[in-house]
C-alpha cells in the first residue's frame, strides 16, 4: 500500500497488562514499511501512538494476568472505571458480560471484532455486545481506544472503542487446557481450546475451537450473601435485616380487616421456622408499619449468586491473495452459550376475597383469621413448587467477506458482514397469576372443618395447576456493507496529505417475544418482558484526512453523517492533532461529538415488569411526614416500555495528552479527558415518579386546586395504590431525561530492563476521575448532581500494576487491580449529637474501604514445544467491600475468592 509519509512515529510497546507505546522517529527513507489500520482510524499508517490514546493488550499479556476469559480481563482493567456487569443470577442478563469505558453506560462502549461491529445482544436490548462470547484462544490482541469515535464508527462509540483483533498469522497446531478451583465453594471453571493454522504461497487459514465451563456460586456459599442484622439493629424488626424477603407467609388484610399485615398463626410458642421450615424467619415486626407482623423468607438458601455456564466457540479466518493487488478476507464465527440461572421460589400474592376463618389445625396450629374483603389475600413464597430455573441459550453467527486492493494511486476496500444473535430462555417454576385464588379451599359448616388447600397451613398440600413456564425468544440481526477509498491529496512540508472516504449501509432487526401469558402479565416471578419488534436501515457517509503539516506536526480531520430510517440523521465531526515538541516528547489533542441511536428495543419495547423496593412518598405525605425525609419503603412491580418518540443521545468529548520516551527502557503517557453527554435515554425510577406525584399533591393542596396526575409531568407514567396506601405498581416508559459530565486523567507507564540475571518488565495504568456529575429528575426538571467522583459505586481511583520476570524457560508474572475507597451516602449512626444542636448533616459519612487484588502466574517452558502454568487469582482472598447496609457492588468486586489454577499448552 502506497500511503507514504502519513506519519513519522513507530511504537515501542512495553510488556504488561497496561502496555504503553512511546514514539521514536522513523528513518527518512522511501523503503517499504508495513502500514496497519489502527483502532480509531481507517487510514493505514506505520505508527500506533497517535492523536488519540490507545491501550494495547496482547494475548500473552492476557494469559500472564491470570484471567481465563476475555470478559474477566476487560472488566478488571483500570479503564473500566466503575466496573461492569459480569453475569449473575435472578435476572434476564444472567448470560451476559459487558465493559464500560470511562464509567459510562455499556451502551456507550462500541465493541469491534477486527474493526467491524460485533453482534449486539438482544438480551441487552441490542445496545451492547456480550463479551462472554469471545474465545480467549482466538485473540491476538485487544486495542482499547479511550476517545470518542462516532466520527469514525457511528453510533455507540461515545466513551470509546474496544477492538478485539483475532489471530491471523498462526501456523501449526496448539492445544490449551486450564482448570480453576476456588478455595470457597462454587465457581469452579475449566476451558479447553484447539488452534490450528495453515500457510500457502497465497493464502492463510486459522481455525480455533474453545470450550469453557463454570459452576454456579450459591448465595448460601458466601457469608456476606447470607441473612444478617445490620450493626446495632433489632433482630425482631424486618427493616433491620439484610438478605431476606418480606414475602414468606403473610396475611394481607383488606379494608374490612383494617389493612393489617400479620403472620398466619398466633401460637406464641412457635416460630415461623418451626411451622414453615428453616428458610423462614420470625414472626418479625415492621417498624415502617407498626402493628404489622410477618414470616420473612431466607431466599439465599435456594438462590444462586452466579450462574452455571457452558460456552462453545468456533472461529475460522482465511486470507487469500487473488492477485498481487487484491486480497480476499473471509471469516466465520459461531458462539453457543448455555447458562443456568437458579432463583429462589416465586414470591407472589394470592387474592382471597372470601377470607379464611380462624381455627386450630389437628397439629395444634392456631390460624389467624383473614377477614373477607375484595382486597384480602396472602403474600406467599411458593417454596412448595420448587425453585425458578431459567435456561438461557445464546447463539451468535457472524460471517464476514471482504476485499482489499490497491493501485498505483489509491487503496480501496469493501466488506459484507452478517451477524445474528439468538437467545432463547426456557423458564420453569413460575406461577400463573390468579390461578392460586381458585385453588384455595373453604370452611365447611356441615363438617365443621376446612376443605381444600389452606395456604396458612404447612400440612395442607397445594393442588396442581398454579405453576407455569416463563419462556422468551429474542433475535437480533445485522447486515452491514462498508466500502471506501484511501488516496493521497497533495504534498505538505511533512509529507503527502492523505484522505479516506467511505460509505456504509446497515440493516437492523429485532424480534423479541415472550410466551403469551407472560406478555399479558399473567406469569408471576419472571423478568425481562418483550423487547418488541422493529427494523430499520442506516445509511452513512464518512471521511478522514491526515495532514502532516510539518515533519513533527500532524492534523487529522474526520466527519460522519448517519441517516436512520426511524428518527432521522445526525452529523458528527472530529479534529485531532499531534506534535513532537522534541524527538522523544509527543503532545496530542482531540475534540469530537458523538451519539448513540435509540435501540430498536428503546423504541418498540413491549411492557415488562420488574420487582423492587419503592419509596412510598405518597404515604409519608398523607401521614403528615416530610416528603424529603420519607423513609417508608414498599416492595412492588414497576412496568416499563419503549417510546417511539425518542431521540439520539449526544456527547461532546476532548482529550489532551503527552507521551514521553524517557529512555529506551522507560516511557510514560498522560491524558486528560472530558466527556459530556446529553439527552440520555432512561426509564424513570419508580420512587422518583412517586416522589413527583407527592410533590404535585403538596403544591396543589397548598394552592387549593385539584391534584394533577404525575403523567402531566412525565408522559406515560402511572401509580396504582392499595387501599392502605401501599404501592400496588408503578408504570414508567423510556424518555430522553438524562445528562452527565465527566473528567479524568489516564496515566500509563512502561519499563523494561535486561540483565544477566533475567529480564524485567513493569507496567502501570492509573485512571483518576476528576469529576463525575449525573442528572436526576425532580418534578420534570433535570438537575445536575454535585460531584460524585469517589462516592459509592463511582471510585475515583482505579490502578493496574504488572510485573514480569523471565529467566530462561521460567517466567513469573504479577497483576494487581486496585479499586479506590468510596464515601457512602449514608451517615453513620451516632456520629452526630442532637443535644449539642447538631443535625444529621454534621454526621460522618460511612466510607467503603479500598481493595487491592493480586494475581500471580508462573510459567515453565518445557523442551517439547509445551509449557505448564500455575497461578492464583485474588491471592489474599479479598471479600467484596460493603456498603453501609451490608450489600456490595457486584460490578466492582470479586466473589470467587482465592482461586488456584493450572494450565497446559502443547504446540506442534
Amino acid at each position: 500500500m502506497r500511503f507514504n509519509k502519513v506519519a513519522k512515529l513507530v511504537s515501542l510497546a512495553c510488556s504488561g497488562m497496561v502496555a504503553v507505546s512511546a514514539p521514536v522517529y522513523a528513518a527518512e527513507t522511501e523503503e517499504s514499511v508495513e502500514r496497519i489500520e489502527v483502532t480509531g482510524s481507517r487510514i493505514k499508517r506505520i505508527d500506533m501512538e497517535g492523536a488519540s490514546p490507545i491501550t494495547t493488550i496482547t494475548a500473552d499479556e492476557l494469559a500472564k494476568s491470570g484471567f481465563s476469559t476475555v470478559g474477566d480481563a476487560l472488566r478488571s482493567s483500570n479503564l473500566n472505571a466503575f466496573g461492569s456487569w459480569g453475569g449473575g443470577s435472578n435476572n434476564g442478563w444472567g448470560s451476559q458480560s459487558t465493559v464500560q469505558l470511562k464509567g459510562a453506560s455499556a451502551f456507550h462502549t462500541l465493541t469491534l471484532l477486527d474493526g467491524k461491529r460485533m453482534a449486539k445482544s438482544p438480551v441487552m436490548d441490542g445496545g451492547a455486545a456480550n463479551i462472554n462470547t469471545i474465545p480467549m484462544a482466538a485473540v491476538e490482541r485487544i486495542e482499547i481506544l479511550t476517545d470518542g469515535a462516532s466520527a469514525i464508527y457511528g453510533t455507540d462509540a461515545i466513551a470509546g472503542v474496544v477492538n478485539i483483533i483475532l489471530k491471523k498469522d498462526f501456523e501449526g497446531v496448539q492445544f490449551d487446557a486450564r482448570l480453576d478451583r476456588p478455595e470457597q465453594t462454587g465457581g469452579d471453571s475449566s476451558n479447553l481450546s484447539f488452534t490450528g493454522g495453515l500457510n500457502s504461497d497465497k493464502g492463510h487459514l486459522v481455525f480455533t475451537v474453545e470450550h469453557y465451563e463454570q459452576q454456579k456460586i450459591m448465595q448460601k456459599d458466601r457469608w456476606y450473601t447470607q441473612p444478617f442484622v445490620v450493626e446495632g439493629g433489632d433482630p425482631n424488626d424486618y427493616q433491620d435485616w439484610v438478605n431476606i424477603s418480606p414475602t414468606g407467609r403473610v396475611l394481607t388484610q383488606g379494608g374490612a380487616g383494617g389493612w393489617v399485615y400479620s403472620a398466619p398463626f398466633s401460637n406464641s410458642d412457635k416460630s415461623c421456622s418451626d411451622v414453615y421450615g428453616d428458610a423462614f424467619l420470625g414472626p418479625l415486626d415492621d417498624s415502617d408499619y407498626p402493628g404489622d407482623t410477618l414470616c420473612a423468607y431466607d431466599y439465599t438458601r435456594a438462590a444462586a449468586t452466579s450462574t452455571d455456564q457452558t460456552r462453545n466457540n468456533t472461529l475460522i479466518h482465511y486470507n487469500y491473495e487473488i492477485t498481487d493487488q487484491i486480497e480476499l478476507t473471509a471469516r466465520a464465527y459461531w458462539a453457543s452459550n448455555e447458562t443456568i440461572d437458579i432463583s429462589a421460589p416465586v414470591p407472589a400474592s394470592i387474592s382471597i376475597p372470601n377470607g379464611l376463618p380462624a381455627y386450630t389445625t389437628d397439629e395444634g396450629l392456631d390460624l389467624v383469621e383473614l377477614v373477607a374483603d375484595p382486597d384480602a389475600g396472602m403474600n406467599y413464597r411458593f417454596d412448595t413448587a420448587g425453585d425458578r430455573v431459567a435456561e438461557h441459550h445464546d447463539n451468535i453467527y457472524d460471517i464476514l467477506v471482504g476485499l482489499d486492493g490497491s493501485t498505483d494511486n489509491l487503496d480501496w476496500d469493501i466488506s459484507f458482514n452478517y451477524n445474528k444473535y439468538d437467545n432463547y430462555t426456557w423458564g420453569t417454576g413460575y406461577q400463573l397469576k390468579g390461578a392460586t385464588t381458585d385453588l384455595v379451599g373453604q370452611w365447611n359448616d356441615q363438617t365443621n372443618s376446612f376443605e381444600g388447600w389452606d395456604p396458612r397451613d404447612p400440612n395442607s398440600e397445594m393442588p396442581a395447576g398454579a405453576t407455569a413456564n416463563y419462556d422468551k425468544r429474542m433475535a437480533a440481526t445485522y447486515v452491514d456493507i462498508n466500502g471506501g477509498l484511501s488516496f493521497e491529496l497533495f504534498e505538505l512540508p511533512g509529507g503527502a496529505a492523505g484522505m479516506y472516504v467511505g460509505a456504509s449501509y446497515r440493516e437492523e432487526s429485532l424480534d423479541s417475544k415472550v410466551a403469551a401469558l407472560a406478555e399479558a402479565g399473567q406469569i408471576v416471578g419472571g423478568n425481562g418482558g418483550s423487547g418488541g419488534e422493529g427494523e430499520r436501515d442506516v445509511t452513512a457517509g464518512y471521511f478522514e484526512m491526515a495532514m502532516p503539516i510539518l515533519d513533527n506536526l500532524e492534523l487529522n480531520l474526520a466527519g460522519r453523517y448517519d441517516e436512520y430510517s426511524d428518527f432521522g440523521g445526525t452529523f458528527n465531526p472530529q479534529v485531532s492533532v499531534r506534535y513532537n515538541l522534541i524527538e522523544p516528547l509527543l503532545l496530542r489533542a482531540s475534540w469530537g461529538t458523538g451519539f448513540r441511536a435509540p435501540t430498536l428495543s428503546d423504541l418498540y419495547q413491549g411492557t415488562s415488569e420488574g420487582f423492587g423496593y419503592i419509596k412510598n412518598y405518597l404515604n409519608c405525605y398523607e401521614q403528615g411526614e416530610s416528603i424529603d425525609s420519607c423513609s417508608r419503603w414498599d416492595y412492588g412491580p414497576t412496568r416499563t416500555g419503549g417510546n417511539e418518540e425518542l431521540q439520539p443521545e449526544e456527547s461532546e468529548s476532548y482529550n489532551l495528552g503527552v507521551v514521553w520516551e524517557i529512555s529506551d527502557q522507560v516511557n510514560i503517557s498522560l491524558d486528560y479527558w472530558s466527556l459530556e453527554t446529553t439527552n440520555l435515554i432512561d426509564s424513570l425510577g419508580a420512587s422518583e415518579i412517586v416522589r413527583t406525584q407527592a410533590k404535585l399533591w403538596e403544591a396543589a393542596d397548598a394552592a387549593g386546586v385539584a391534584r394533577p396526575d404525575v403523567s402531566t409531568i412525565y408522559p406515560g407514567t402511572e401509580i396504582s395504590r392499595l387501599g392502605n396506601g401501599k404501592i400496588d405498581y408503578v408504570v414508567s416508559q423510556k424518555l430522553n431525561v438524562g445528562l452527565s459530565e465527566r473528567e479524568g486523567i489516564d496515566v500509563k507507564v512502561g519499563a523494561g530492563f535486561d540483565s544477566d540475571y533475567g529480564d524485567f518488565n513493569f507496567g502501570l495504568g492509573w485512571s483518576y476521575f476528576l469529576k463525575y456529575k449525573s442528572s436526576y429528575s425532580s418534578a420534570g426538571v433535570q438537575i445536575l448532581s454535585d460531584d460524585e467522583a469517589g462516592r459509592e459505586g463511582t471510585p475515583d481511583h482505579r490502578v493496574n500494576l504488572t510485573a514480569d520476570y523471565s529467566y530462561g524457560d521460567h517466567v513469573v508474572s504479577y497483576f494487581g487491580n486496585f479499586i479506590g475507597s468510596q464515601k457512602s451516602w449514608d451517615v453513620v449512626d451516632g456520629s452526630w449529637d442532637p443535644d449539642a444542636g447538631q443535625t444529621e448533616d454534621d454526621g460522618k459519612l460511612y466510607e467503603i474501604d479500598s481493595i487491592f487484588y493480586h494475581n500471580l502466574t508462573y510459567t515453565y517452558t518445557l523442551p517439547w514445544n509445551n509449557s505448564i502454568s500455575l497461578g492464583v487469582t485474588n491471592l489474599t482472598d479479598e471479600d467484596p467491600q460493603f456498603a453501609y447496609d451490608g450489600t456490595y457492588d457486584a460490578d466492582l468486586y470479586d466473589i470467587r475468592g482465592r482461586t488456584y489454577w493450572a494450565g497446559f499448552r502443547q504446540s506442534f
